[in-house]
C-alpha cells in the first residue's frame, strides 16, 4: 500500500492535482465467518477452496500460556482475526465487497491516465500519438487497513461517510483514533 501511495502522490503533482488520502483501520480486525462464507459463494470462490478456509478456523482451540503454565484447551468462536495466515486476502475481499455496495451510485477516487502498454504517463510532457485510457483509483487495501484517495474535500468527506456507513451494514467499526486525513496540495498552491 506505501508503494501504491506514493506513486499516486506523485501522480497528483505531475497533474498538478490537490490528493486528500484518509488512512482507516477497524477497531477490530475480526470477519464473521458466516458472511465470509456467502461472500466468497457470491463472487464464485471454488466451494473446495472456500470449505478449506472454513476448515482452517472451525473447530479451532486455543490455549493460553502464563508464565510456563498452560490453560485448558477453549473454543476460538470470534471470526477471522488480525494475524491469520489468509487474513489480507479475506480482509480485501469483505472489503470489496463492502464498497462495491456503499459505493453503488457513486465512484469518487482520482482519475489516472495512462498509456495501453501500462506505463503512467506525465500529461504535460506527453507528445506521442500513443493511445491513452483513464482509470480512477478509488481506494488502498491492506489487510483491514484502507486509504481512501480524492481530489477534493467533499470528495474526501462524501467518500468517508459511505466507507462509514458500508462498515456499518457488514458490522465493522473505524477505529477513530487510527484515522488520519492527509493533503497534499497541487507544487502551484505551495
Amino acid at each position: 500500500m506505501i508503494f501504491a501511495a506514493r506513486q499516486l502522490q506523485e501522480k497528483c503533482q505531475d497533474m498538478r492535482s490537490h490528493l486528500y488520502i484518509t488512512f482507516l483501520a477497524l477497531t477490530k480486525g475480526t470477519l464473521n465467518c458466516d458472511r465470509l462464507r456467502k461472500i466468497m459463494q457470491k463472487f464464485g470462490c471454488p466451494e473446495r477452496f472456500t470449505h478449506m478456509v472454513h476448515q482452517l478456523h472451525d473447530g479451532m482451540t486455543a490455549h493460553v500460556t502464563d508464565n510456563g503454565a498452560v490453560s485448558e484447551a477453549f473454543a476460538v468462536t470470534n471470526g477471522m482475526k488480525q494475524g491469520y495466515v489468509l487474513a489480507p486476502t479475506l480482509f480485501s475481499l469483505v472489503f470489496s465487497v463492502m464498497q462495491m455496495e456503499a459505493y453503488r451510485d457513486e465512484q469518487p477516487g482520482i482519475r489516472i491516465a495512462y498509456r495501453t502498454d501500462g506505463h503512467l504517463l506525465n500529461s504535460r510532457r506527453m507528445q506521442a500519438t500513443t493511445r491513452v485510457s483513464t482509470g480512477t483509483v478509488h481506494d488502498l487495501l491492506f489487510a483491514d487497513d484502507c486509504a481512501l484517495n480524492t481530489v477534493t474535500e467533499e470528495d474526501m468527506q462524501r467518500s468517508t461517510d459511505l466507507f462509514a456507513a458500508g462498515c456499518v451494514d457488514f458490522g465493522l467499526t473505524i477505529s477513530t483514533a487510527k484515522t488520519v486525513v492527509m493533503h497534499q496540495p497541487p507544487p502551484s498552491a505551495e
